[in-house]
């Protein structure tokens, strides 16, 4: 499995009137290939801003990044992205939504047919290939997302509150799945959340990242994602020890927010 590196990473936007914002400074790391890491913090700390960088679509003002080490200048078959909203093609059905990538591979058709079949029993859609995107919930919508995503086989899969658009009870059974998922793919997942308990609960390493410039505050390395692959969820996450790094994460990022309020009145 490939390794994930980001070294020295900044990012500055220009603003009108020549000014600039310093969104990432200075962010470094090292993940391993098979890893799950969750990104969470206040808003503009840069999560969705790194994730961009790691997907290809922004490049860095300053500093790297390489996946096995192949330099990332751009996106790539070995990055996959899933976004808040599912970006599914409205036009197309579900089989053909999941199976565009191999499609535009040109790949075997009788393959890609069974792999498509494949993925919609691994995402819990079986029998809904021939249902059209408006006729899905949110949270199959995402299924679907995630059945596309791995259709093109990505060493990465790159996730940008994918499940923040859902209601809590598929948001819980989403949480499942993503970590289903990670456990028989085997895949590297980076995953950007608002919620901690989300972070905690998916994330077999965590960052949590301060705002204004965005880097890496904490690192955590976290028991609960394996964890929750064979304990019911809601037991888990009212285990004392879930409790008290949840509460100690909240604190720190509940101090982060003061700071900026106290610099926004100033």
């Amino acid at each position: 499995m490939k390794n994930l590196s980001v070294d020295a990473v900044g990012m500055e936007y220009q603003v009108p009137r020549g000014a600039s914002v310093e969104a990432l400074k200075d962010v470094s790391f090292d993940l391993e290939g098979g890893r799950l890491l969750t990104l969470l913090g206040p808003s503009g700390c840069g999560k969705t801003t790194l994730l961009n960088i790691l997907a290809g679509f922004l490049a860095p003002t300053s500093g790297s990044v390489s996946l096995g080490g192949a330099p990332i200048t751009g996106p790539g078959q070995d990055r996959g992205m899933v976004f808040q909203q599912g970006a599914l093609f409205e036009w197309l059905n579900v089989e053909k939504n999941i199976a565009f990538g191999p499609s535009m591979n040109r790949a075997d058709k009788a393959a890609t047919k069974a792999k498509v079949e494949d993925l919609l029993n691994t995402v819990g859609l079986a029998g809904f290939g021939d249902k059209q995107i408006y006729e899905l919930s949110g949270g199959m919508q995402q299924r679907v997302a995630l059945a596309r995503c791995l259709a093109n086989d990505p060493d990465v899969i790159l996730m940008d509150e994918p499940l923040g658009a859902l209601d809590a009870l598929t948001r819980e059974k989403m949480q499942a799945l993503v970590l289903k998922l990670w456990q028989e793919t085997g895949k590297t997942i980076v995953l950007v959340t608002h919620s901690v308990e989300e972070a905690l609960y998916l994330g077999d390493r965590l960052f949590v990242m301060a705002p204004r410039p965005g880097r890496i505050e904490r690192d955590y390395e976290l028991p609960f994602a394996k964890i929750g692959l064979d304990v019911d969820a809601r037991e888990l996450k009212a285990s004392p020890e879930f409790i008290e790094k949840r509460e100690e994460i909240l604190s720190l990022i509940w101090d982060m927010e003061e700071q900026i309020m106290g610099h926004e009145g100033n």
